[in-house]
């Protein structure tokens, strides 16, 4: 398994921005699919080789509150919608194992009937699949209702645990389209500063917060996976990435993944040489920190997955800039190392092989609003991965996972014809 993946999903928007796609309606250009028949004899049950039947998984990421709408056009009375990317990663997480349970009993021929409300209501809020989302919030803007407001909106088995700041403002923008239609934003009160991201987001959460999250102390067995703040000068001054070294923590991981964010120059689309290195060098400390932690304790069999995902411009600076190869895995017997690359609307591929892009459901077929679906995407992945899917199967439903997420303005709602869609286009690109 020691491939090098590539694969690609849009990541349009700045990181930080790049789930400001977050919780209203479905918008109205979506096109609704009635049910229909389609193959799932490519997917099979999860095996157990990397996890047990009770693994835990955490999803750390950020939260941005948005003001949709240009600057000069707010009033006070405007509300906000709760996006950042860390909302998209959890969202996305779950969708992967439900939709990998829906297309298991379809291919044992166990439809779930649309009139059984226990049935289909165990299927979308499962106990087994233990996800807790851990985001920092500074609580000089943050208020109870919008907390509220996240844990009915992200799926029903997502704990919430929130790491609040008395000190500092949960990041704000505007956001809005201009006249050709682009994605504009704009912080709002120096919602990047130190009183805001560039504090808010150091050292939150601490490997101690995660470690608290986790249900039971004693389970080695643990997915971990986090938005990463990347290059040479970071938000939050790459302070974020201080779990990943805290043995305790890491010994407790068998799947650690890690998506970096840093930004292409906006003329050329290429990384520079200098963030290049700095995210090359994150990612290599990470990960042996991690094989460390894994080897330490004699009693553990030491198997891990150490995933990264970057998009397409990050990954061609790293191998463009630094001395990364398309064999600089150097999997060993118990510790394996991915790489998996995101393209947007060209779909995925690995070292191996080529994946389409799903087709979108919309009128035009084109995304209604594709930020945060890189998120939704490498979280679903990793969780997948994670949990035994293997890398085919991991790809087709985080790829159909990130597709939907773009066919709506916000996250899709959480529903039985939402996960068939998923699994639908999950059949369609395997």
């Amino acid at each position: 398994m020691s491939s090098l993946l590539l694969l690609f999903f849009p990541l349009l928007l700045f990181s930080l921005v790049s789930a400001a796609s977050a919780f209203l309606a479905p918008t109205s250009l979506f096109v609704k699919v009635h049910h229909r028949a389609f193959s799932s004899h490519a997917f099979e049950a999860a095996d157990s080789r990397l996890c047990s039947a009770d693994t835990q998984t955490l999803i750390v990421g950020k939260i941005i509150l948005d003001k949709y709408g240009p600057p000069d056009r707010q009033t006070d009375d405007d509300g906000v919608t709760i996006g950042g990317g860390g909302p998209q990663s959890a969202w996305g997480a779950a969708a992967s194992l439900v939709v990998r349970d829906y297309l298991s009993r379809n291919e044992k021929k166990k439809k779930i009937n649309d009139n059984n409300d226990d049935e289909r209501d165990f299927l979308l809020s499962n106990p087994k699949h233990q996800i807790t989302f851990l985001a920092p919030v500074g609580t000089k803007n943050w208020t109870p209702s919008m907390t509220e407001q996240l844990t009915q909106l992200l799926p029903p088995m997502v704990n919430v645990v929130l790491v609040p700041s008395a000190d500092h403002i949960t990041p704000t923008i505007n956001i809005w389209h201009d006249e050709n239609e682009n994605v504009r934003w704009m912080p709002v009160d120096g919602s990047f500063d130190d009183i805001g991201a560039d504090g808010l987001w150091q050292n939150r959460p601490s490997a101690q917060d995660i470690l608290s999250a986790i249900q039971d102390t004693d389970d080695d067995d643990i997915i971990l996976h986090a938005i990463i703040e990347s290059g040479s000068k970071p938000t939050g001054k790459g302070l974020d990435a201080l779990p990943f070294f805290d043995d305790k923590l890491m010994s407790k991981v068998s799947t650690a993944g890690v998506e970096p964010i840093v930004f292409a120059d906006e003329v050329s689309g290429k990384v520079t040489e200098e963030d290049s290195h700095a995210v090359t060098t994150t990612i290599r400390k990470i990960r042996q920190s991690f094989v460390r932690a894994r080897a330490c304790d004699k009693e553990k069999d030491g198997n891990s997955l150490f995933v990264v995902t970057p998009d397409r411009p990050c990954y061609e600076g790293m191998i463009s800039h630094t001395n990364l190869t398309m064999d600089e895995s150097e999997n060993t017997e118990n510790n394996e190392f991915e790489m998996i690359i995101r393209d947007g609307g060209n779909g995925c591929f690995t070292n191996e092989m080529k994946m389409p892009a799903a087709t979108l459901r919309t009128i035009d077929k084109a995304p209604v609003n594709p930020t945060g679906a890189g998120n939704a995407f490498s979280a679903a992945y990793v969780v997948c991965r994670g949990t035994g899917s293997s890398v085919k199967e991991a790809a087709s439903i985080a790829t159909a996972v990130g597709a939907v997420v773009c066919e709506y303005e916000h996250l899709p709602p959480w529903s039985l014809e939402v996960i068939e869609r998923i699994a639908e286009a999950a059949c369609e690109v395997i």
